[in-house]
């Protein structure tokens, strides 16, 4: 005890010798002789803050953890007790601060009881677990938006700004007049203003979390029927405090994948069973050989399996993709490509500035006259993208019973009192695209999918879900094995009906070895054992 008690000392005897030597060459010189008698004021800037962003509960998503910022006014006793606290780690910087003599701002783990030091606690913008970093975005040096919301919102967030300053008595020279009365402005209070999201935080944390495993991906959370957006995650994710390391990053983490264009393989063959049931409410009966010839080019169910007598249905849980070339062909280009434009694919979603989706590819009618492209574009694949975005949008048209609505991110602004202002796009817009009965048709044959089919592997055990599979080739190759997207979407289920979206996409990958079925029933089932 007595060592370090010496120690301390020691050290401010250090200090208060470089204090005075400070002096005696400052007095000395004729600029003292000229600032002697002159007093000004100081202000020291301890804190900036714009406004916040909430999720659909008002739990923040920025800001949330606090830091705390010491504003201190440079003297022996203060400077002794900052040592003491930073174990010494900062001594250097605090010798200068104290021969410097003007007022500064550090940040500290703890606070100090000195008359000279104020303690503040400051938002920190973004937690290195941060939730939702391809919608909330980031902001540049200069505080403003660049990406996300932060863009999108970036004029009202500006407004909703705040900040800690401190004016000091000083002299001329800048050093504080010991005893001087100081003034303390904070307007941090402000900062509780701002957007609120449709995010769900909870959702959110369990979609980040179990997203992970995708390794390149995305993953789209809706809630029935309106289509609010409850969680958007893009793998790789990235962390808005090291943008720099995230630009230099090969697989690309700042790409928001759940709003770029894919192939969709078999989850697109929704779009031509909609419009079958549109036509003919029960579907057509069909025998799959493993193989159909379209304008003299032989298209494969895969592996060539040979299906047999099949109807919607049982397509749909076989994923036969022969039954969907003969769909397409009987109902003629213009009346899918139709049910396609009306369930939004081909078309961009905006929520606010820079923040829009890809539009994806819908080839154009001329194009599908052409029997080849026809057949391709009946199950998902050609020269047709889509974004996760869009499949949701198409999944939660399904599960509310045939309308489709634009999908939801931005719900409100709120004040510094979270009074919450609803807020809607000109954009926004809902339409009744398919008879209910299409729709409700449609939900039973994607649970038999997830009982019986294709998307079994994925189905939750807790809950009842409507689920469609797709493999999409992409033509890219990588050590001899060709890369495929691999799609899961679908809905779940509570007493009353269909109550949330889910759609996964794995990016490009020769072999998904379950893992797309493994995160939509780990997120299903998250989402049902929180919620229903």
């Amino acid at each position: 005890m007595k060592k370090k008690a010496y120690a301390f000392f020691c050290v401010l005897m250090a200090l208060l010798c470089a204090a005075c030597l400070s002096i005696v060459n400052v007095s000395s010189g004729a600029e003292y002789v000229m600032a002697a008698g002159s007093q000004s004021i100081y202000r020291l800037d301890v804190a900036k803050a714009r406004g916040s962003i909430y999720d659909c509960n008002l739990q923040p998503l920025v800001g949330e953890k606090k830091q705390n910022v010491a504003a201190v006014a440079p003297t022996i006793e203060s400077i002794g007790a900052l040592d003491q606290a930073t174990e010494g780690e900062k001594r250097g910087y605090l010798a200068n601060a104290l021969e410097n003599g003007k007022p500064f701002a550090m940040e500290l783990s703890r606070k100090i009881k000195d008359s000279c030091i104020n303690f503040f606690q400051v938002p920190e913008r973004y937690s290195e677990e941060q939730l939702a970093p391809h919608v909330v975005g980031y902001v540049d040096g200069t505080g403003h938006g660049v990406t996300g919301v932060e863009l999108a919102m970036d004029d009202l967030l500006g407004r909703s700004s705040g900040e800690v300053t401190v004016y000091y008595q000083v002299d001329a020279l800048g050093r504080v007049i010991p005893g001087a009365e100081k003034k303390i402005v904070d307007t941090l209070e402000e900062t509780k203003a701002g957007v609120v999201l449709t995010l769900d935080s909870k959702i959110q944390r369990l979609v980040q979390d179990a997203s992970e495993k995708l390794e390149k991906g995305a993953v789209v959370v809706t809630e029935v029927p309106d289509g609010e957006i409850r969680a958007l995650a893009s793998v790789p994710g990235y962390s808005p405090n090291d943008v720099g390391s995230a630009a230099a990053n090969e697989d690309s983490p700042l790409v928001n994948r759940a709003f770029s264009a894919y192939s969709p393989g078999s989850v697109f063959k929704l779009v031509t069973a909609a419009e079958e049931l549109e036509e003919d409410s029960y579907g057509y009966d069909f025998t799959c050989t493993g193989s159909i010839n379209a304008g003299g080019l032989m298209f494969h169910c895969i592996n060539s399996t040979a299906h047999g007598r099949v109807n919607l249905s049982t397509a749909l849980q076989k994923s036969c993709n022969c039954y969907f070339v003969a769909a397409a062909r009987a109902l003629g280009p213009q009346a899918v490509l139709g049910m396609a434009y009306n369930l939004g694919f081909g078309a961009s979603q905006e929520f606010g500035r820079g923040l829009y989706t890809n539009t994806g590819v819908l080839p154009a009618l001329e194009e599908l006259d052409n029997a080849r492209a026809l057949a391709n574009f009946s199950f998902g694949q050609g020269d047709l993208t889509v974004t996760p975005m869009q499949v949701a949008g198409m999944m939660n048209c399904i599960a509310s019973g045939g309308t489709y609505s634009t999908l939801k991110l931005i719900s409100g602004t709120a004040d510094s009192s979270l009074n919450v202002t609803p807020v809607e796009s000109a954009a926004e817009r809902t339409v009744q695209v398919m008879e209910r009965s299409t729709a409700l048709r449609l939900q039973s044959y994607l649970e038999g999918v997830a009982l019986y089919g294709t998307a079994n592997p994925g189905a939750p055990g807790n809950c009842t879900a409507g689920i469609k599979t797709g493999t999409a080739q992409t033509g890219v190759y990588e050590n001899g094995e060709e890369l495929l997207h691999f799609w899961y979407s679908g809905y779940i289920e509570d007493e009353n009906g269909p109550r949330y979206t889910v759609t996964v996409l794995r990016e490009a990958t020769p072999d998904d070895k379950g893992v797309t079925a493994q995160v939509f029933r780990e997120i299903a089932e998250g989402i049902a054992e929180q919620y229903f």
